[in-house]
């Protein structure tokens, strides 16, 4: 059975909690956009989680307003999966297999994803996916928090890292985690690159009315170490919108809208706007993929659509 799941910190805890559960031997790493556009080739017995859905999987498991789908007008489906507006899809993938137990995993399985080790993953997952996090978080992070930020799904080569962390996250309390050699030494790599990150952030963002407008076109490697580190920058601004090139496909160019976590005041529907340009998210977030040669114009339109 495959494992096909988005390569973030929320997609690898719907992988810890799957693998719990199901009898797992091999894994797809995918971004949105590519099941969006047809380019993945799902099997039947597949299990999607944290991305779009296919009709041809057995399981699906998503959280993302744009991803609604028919036939999931309740959370939890049995025999179908779950879907719901929740601050996670891990959070999806736990109430269904807390809710219909009937999996190869059996007790042994519940037992492991019922615990509190567990519950502190989900409810971190949660505030990380759903960007509730503090001031402190952000400029301090630690824990479940600072594993999140050395995850940036960008480099197909990171896969081992990738599966390694599911495993661990499944397995392992968070010090053990945190005590791996190669998790401490990603983690001390993203602290190292915390000024870095602020010193890009201060020359390439600027504050456009309640617009925190941030243009990475043509910097070669964007640390995503740290993507709220932001708003802590530009308190006024109540959303963002950041461009830049799309490191996984030539030719074109990304665009992603956020709400500032600490200043949610927009009114936006980001994940419907995105969806207008073959993109989605949710109703606070979300990202888009264009043509270079539309992305001026995409960018323009976008700006006016989240002024106020």
């Amino acid at each position: 059975m495959r494992l096909v799941t988005r390569p973030d910190f929320d997609g690898l805890v719907c992988g810890s909690l799957i693998t719990a559960m199901e009898s797992i031997d091999t894994y797809l790493f995918v971004e949105p956009k590519w099941m969006q556009d047809g380019m993945v080739e799902v099997r039947r017995g597949d299990i999607i989680a944290n991305l779009p859905y296919h009709p041809d999987c057995s399981l699906w498991f998503d959280h993302h307003l744009s991803n609604e789908v028919k036939g999931f007008n309740t959370p939890v489906v049995a025999g179908k999966g779950g879907y719901r507006l929740a601050p996670s899809a891990a959070r999806v993938v736990f109430e269904y297999y807390d809710t219909v137990p009937t999996v190869p995993a059996g007790a042994t399985g519940l037992e492991k994803i019922r615990s509190q080790r567990f519950h502190q993953l989900l409810e971190d997952t949660d505030k990380i996916d759903a960007g509730l996090l503090t001031h402190n978080d952000v400029l301090h992070p630690q824990g479940y928090v600072l594993i999140s930020m050395t995850i940036d799904g960008k480099r197909t080569e990171d896969e081992p890292y990738w599966l390694k962390l599911i495993a661990l996250l499944r397995d392992r309390t968070l010090e053990v985690v945190l005590a791996d050699q190669e998790i401490k030494r990603q983690c001390q790599r993203i602290l190292g690159l915390q000024a870095k990150l602020k010193e890009l952030l201060l020359e390439r963002v600027a504050l456009k009315g309640n617009v925190i407008y941030a243009d990475f076109r043509g910097i070669a490697d964007i640390s995503e170490a740290n993507r709220f580190l932001i708003y802590t920058l530009f308190p006024k601004g109540n959303i963002s919108l950041k461009v830049s090139d799309d490191t996984q496909k030539l030719n074109r160019t990304a665009i992603s809208v956020g709400y500032n976590i600490f200043n949610t005041t927009s009114k936006v529907n980001v994940g419907a706007l995105m969806k207008k340009y073959g993109g989605g998210g949710h109703r606070v977030v979300g990202s888009c993929r264009v043509a270079q040669a539309d992305a001026d114009q995409a960018v323009k339109e976008v700006l006016e659509a989240i002024q106020e």
